[in-house]
């Protein structure tokens, strides 16, 4: 029997944006199912929203987001990862050592990664980055749509009211993360 096959999909989600769906629908056709999992100590130090803020969004998300024949999934085990030592940013390469024990041998894992995080500068600061490319397949996705969310949040802090931020970020966001933003008021200044 082949083994199931998972991709890892990390990020900050800050927010989720319609560029993490377009790396999704790439990936989706080399994995049964992906794992979207959310930076919850970030190793490059980003400033991020509460995990709890970014869950949410990420829920809303999925309730809208859609590949064919993949299964998408929420996996918040940075939380866990990051509660058990938290002095120590939760690394991709521990994060998958910790996926790869809790599946055991019935999984091939496979770890996704968007055109940001393939540049040579930036994967080479990952924690053990050629030991990932050794240890696991390797996806990476193609810059389809630049959808970045640093954009999302400059766009929303810049704007002077929810009917001009729900237009200019309509195209950036499914509905429903847009909304839960302005209805919560995130990244406004």
């Amino acid at each position: 029997m082949n083994p199931i096959k998972i991709g890892v999909f990390g990020s900050a989600f800050n927010p989720p944006t319609l560029g993490h769906q377009d790396v999704l629908s790439q990936a989706a056709g080399h994995f049964d199912r992906i794992l979207l999992v959310p930076s919850a100590s970030h190793a490059f130090s980003k400033k991020l929203l509460s995990f709890a803020e970014r869950v949410a969004m990420l829920q809303c998300f999925l309730r809208e987001a859609q590949v064919p024949d993949c299964e998408l999934e929420l996996c918040t085990l940075e939380e866990t990862l990051l509660r058990n030592n938290p002095d120590t940013p939760v690394y991709t390469f521990d994060l998958m050592e910790a996926l790869e024990q809790q599946y055991g041998e019935e999984v091939e894992l496979g770890f996704i990664r968007g055109p940001d995080n393939a540049d040579p500068v930036i994967w080479n600061r990952f924690y053990k980055a050629q030991e990932i490319e050794q240890r696991w397949k390797l996806f990476t996705a193609q810059e389809r749509r630049s959808i970045r969310s640093s954009l999302v949040r400059e766009l929303t802090a810049s704007t002077t009211s929810d009917d001009n931020r729900k237009k200019v970020l309509d195209g950036l966001l499914y509905p429903s993360v847009r909304d839960y933003i302005l209805t919560n008021k995130l990244y406004q200044v």
